[in-house]
């Protein structure tokens, strides 16, 4: 079935680029997490972030509906104080994997499981970070 969004934004919220480190770990599906001969915890980088997401850069390909438990630190510099930095522990499905020209993987992540103090930490970083258009 092709899909009719081919093209266009199908993201609801506001997504900025993001270079954060983080942490993840395969939820469910254990033969997976044997398949591919992951360690309990796995890094890698972040692209970019939206209170709904995101995507990463990883060494594996890590297929379409794969649970990841996701660990890592929101830092605003807009912010102040305590403020400032937000530990984040979310949860979240892969919709998305694809091999890029260097041997690791873009994939892209929904977040299905995260507290509302963290889905509300995350939508005020990308607002106050995101770049007005010209």
């Amino acid at each position: 079935m092709a899909d009719n969004l081919q093209g266009k934004e199908r993201r609801m919220s506001d997504r900025i680029d993001a270079a954060f480190t983080l942490t993840y770990s395969v939820e469910k599906s254990y033969t997976l997490h044997i398949r591919l001969g992951l360690v309990d915890n796995v890094d890698a980088v972040m692209l970019n972030l939206s209170d709904s997401g995101m995507a990463i850069i990883t060494d594996y390909d890590i297929p379409k509906g794969a649970q990841l438990y996701i660990k890592f630190d929101l830092i605003n510099m807009r912010l102040s104080g305590d403020d400032r930095w937000k530990s984040m522990k979310i949860t979240g499905e892969t919709v998305s994997s694809v091999k890029m020209k260097d041997e690791n993987y873009r994939v892209g992540i929904r977040f299905m499981k995260i507290s509302e103090e963290d889905r509300q930490s995350i939508g005020n970083f990308v607002f106050r970070n995101k770049i007005p258009s010209a």
